[in-house]
């Protein structure tokens, strides 16, 4: 189990370095009254923002392959522990998704 923890959170840390240079610019280009301005994003600033966003991928996957080994170490039933786990996982995306809506919905009357 530790042995595929520890893949799963190499894993992804390269994918969260590779995601992160894709994904955040290093020139930033901001629109003016005249035009276009853009400025290069200082290399400090740029790599520790790759780091932070790479490693905060790296820790979700990490703690996802650590549900998911739990979850597989459950036997299966008819109304097992497995189902129980499976019901709170359902529930905490549903909660989090309904809190999104409901977040946005109020930010766009306000």
């Amino acid at each position: 189990m530790e042995r595929k923890i520890v893949k799963a959170g190499l894993y992804g840390l390269i994918v969260g370095i590779l995601f992160s240079i894709v994904y955040y610019p290093d020139v930033i280009i901001q629109r003016q009254s005249m035009g276009y301005s853009s400025y290069e994003v200082p290399l400090r600033e740029y790599i520790f923002t790759v780091l932070r966003n790479a490693i905060k991928i790296c820790f979700s996957a990490m703690i996802l392959m650590g549900l998911y080994q739990l979850y597989k170490r459950f036997p299966k039933a008819e109304y097992s522990n497995k189902q129980f786990m499976w019901g709170v996982i359902k529930s905490f995306l549903i909660g989090i998704v309904i809190f999104i809506i409901i977040y946005s919905l109020i930010s766009m009357m306000t």
